[in-house]
């Protein structure tokens, strides 16, 4: 059956590439130069394509799909700085591992810098945080160009789609006219196979880590945010029961009771007398980790040795003892180390179990008498989500509040903690909420969500999407983080406090919306706040945003007393 595309070449072959290489799903932004591509990607009934106004958000919203469906997303935006949206996303998916392919139309070379309108210089914009890009020949193309764009778009997705994954930038110059179609079959491209190798681990190797880590007493095994991984989590499992000393963070995504959780709530009991718990052997996979005293207390003690799994060209050190930057496939490796380990003294594990049950007695103490406040939200909310939802957690305080409860075991738990911003959290949530067969519940501040409000701004939320807002009428983490709290910049610079709220634009997206402002309400909307049906829903929880760091501080303080 023939179908009528855009008459520009360059855009057959990008339409033809993307869905050989499993690109499912477009996301496009409204724009004019861009019209081949708008006009080429519907019409070729190959993808479900989105339409998303804000480019920043659209970005967003694909990171959120791909990450979900484990799979490259396309993103096509005009030219100009509808571009230079796509940035935080980008960024963010570069250190996340994500294959986005940002596919942005531009205008013909010889008009750039010469005061033509939407024109910037868009050729390698993103170079710091993609791991490659392309600018493709355009008007018509001579058999060498075809040669040349397939081989660019091969070049392209092989960097999206290889060990490392991640974004990559298509740019593509179109001249007008814009809007002629013509009629066409099935295209014959040239896609380029990479053959990877997949021999099994080598005998030798895997001797040589086991003679290595044979040699050492106190294993650490730190775990930070990934998707949840079955493979990963039966190693972590046996290694624990070896006498290994596993450490996750609630985005691992897997718990178990001989692996240890709660990490900021954990290092507490080991403030007095921080170096006991150094390791001789630090073990680490290539994905963020949250807690930033566990990194300031491993850099301070350091192990004798420390194995990093990563198959990026750099070196990443993080704890600044490295000895071994290992490729290949991570839990392949230590699944055939583990086979051949020793089972290790119990004393280094005894040390860890004691200090978290003596952390979780003075915890419930603590909560049990503390006023209403950010931490006894979390507390309520820990306690109410039900069973199976996907948990997206806005940065800043969201995500470091929620380290500190134990969660069901059967929720799955996200952040943007590639760059750790808070810029794109609803969308990213939105995104996933689309793709996914679980209910999604974003847990955001009131900044980050006024920030990326756009993030509601069109048609594909599910009804069973929730919001809550928990506002304490500004930046509470910098009432809680030393220096900005002793400053007079505090509340205008730092916290930017204010006294906005969020019915307006919940109402203005058609969002069911619910308000709490004491632990009373909210344990009565909690108790349906996941049934109503009929539409999304956000539920605003109103805070003493002026005693919340505060009360933080307490209550570390109060866990080291133990």
């Amino acid at each position: 059956m023939s179908l009528s595309i855009s008459d520009k070449p360059v855009v057959r072959h990008i339409v033809e590439h993307c869905y050989a290489h499993g690109v499912k799903y477009v996301v496009i932004s409204p724009g004019s130069r861009n019209a081949p591509l708008i006009l080429s990607f519907p019409s070729s009934q190959k993808f479900e394509c989105l339409t998303i106004v804000d480019e920043r958000s659209a970005a967003y919203f694909a990171l959120g799909l791909a990450r979900h469906q484990n799979s490259p997303v396309a993103l096509v935006c005009t030219s100009g700085t509808a571009v230079l949206n796509y940035s935080p996303a980008l960024a963010e998916a570069y250190y996340q591992q994500i294959p986005l392919i940002a596919i942005t139309a531009d205008r013909p070379v010889e008009y750039i810098d010469q005061a033509d309108g939407q024109t910037i210089r868009q050729t390698g914009v993103f170079r710091n945080f993609v791991r490659y890009s392309c600018q493709l020949p355009f008007a018509e193309l001579s058999e060498e160009d075809h040669w040349l764009t397939d081989r660019l778009l091969n070049e392209a997705f092989q960097n999206a789609l290889g060990d490392v994954r991640g974004p990559v930038h298509i740019n593509v110059p179109f001249r007008e006219p814009l809007y002629g179609t013509v009629e066409t079959g099935n295209e014959l491209i040239s896609r380029i196979v990479s053959v990877k190798k997949t021999d099994s681990v080598a005998q030798k190797f895997v001797d040589e880590l086991v003679s290595e880590i044979s040699r050492y007493r106190r294993i650490l095994f730190v775990v930070g945010a990934l998707n949840p991984d079955d493979g990963l989590n039966f190693l972590s499992k046996s290694l624990a029961r070896k006498g290994v000393v596993v450490m996750t963070e609630l985005l691992s995504n897997f718990s178990d009771d001989g692996i240890f959780g709660n990490t900021d709530r954990l290092l507490e009991y080991f403030a007095k007398d921080p170096g006991s718990i150094q390791p001789d052997l630090l073990i680490t996979f290539d994905v963020p980790v949250l807690s930033k005293r566990l990194k300031q207390l491993i850099r301070k003690y350091p192990p004798k040795a420390h194995w990093h799994f990563s198959n990026q060209d750099i070196i990443v050190d993080t704890y600044r003892s490295l000895t071994r930057q290992i490729k290949g496939d991570a839990v392949q490796i230590m699944t055939e180390v583990e086979k051949q380990l020793p089972r290790f003294s119990s004393g280094y594990v005894e040390l860890w179990k004691d200090a978290r049950d003596a952390v979780k007695m003075r915890h419930e103490m603590f909560l049990g008498e503390v006023s209403w406040s950010d931490l006894t939200v979390f507390n309520q909310i820990s306690k109410a989500m039900p069973d199976r939802m996907e948990v997206h957690l806005a940065n800043s305080t969201p995500v470091r509040y929620a380290q500190l409860f134990e969660w069901n075991k059967h929720q799955a738990f996200y952040a943007n903690r590639g760059t750790s911003g808070i810029d794109g959290c609803v969308s990213t949530a939105a995104g996933a909420a689309f793709a996914g067969s679980r209910p999604v519940t974003l847990i955001v501040g009131d900044l980050a969500f006024l920030y990326d409000s756009n993030g509601l701004w069109h048609k594909y939320l599910p009804d069973s999407f929730r919001v809550i807002v928990v506002n304490n009428g500004g930046g509470g983490i910098f009432r809680y983080i030393p220096g900005p709290s002793e400053t007079d910049q505090l509340e205008p610079f730092f916290e930017a406090r204010g006294n906005h709220q969020c019915r307006g634009i919940a109402e203005t997206f058609g969002l069911q919306y619910y308000a709490a402002g004491n632990s009373r309400e909210l344990e009565q909307i909690l108790d349906h706040f996941w049934d109503v049906k009929g539409s999304p829903a956000l539920l605003e929880i109103f805070t003493p945003g002026d005693t919340n760091g505060e009360i933080l501080r307490d209550y570390f303080k109060y866990l080291r007393e133990s």
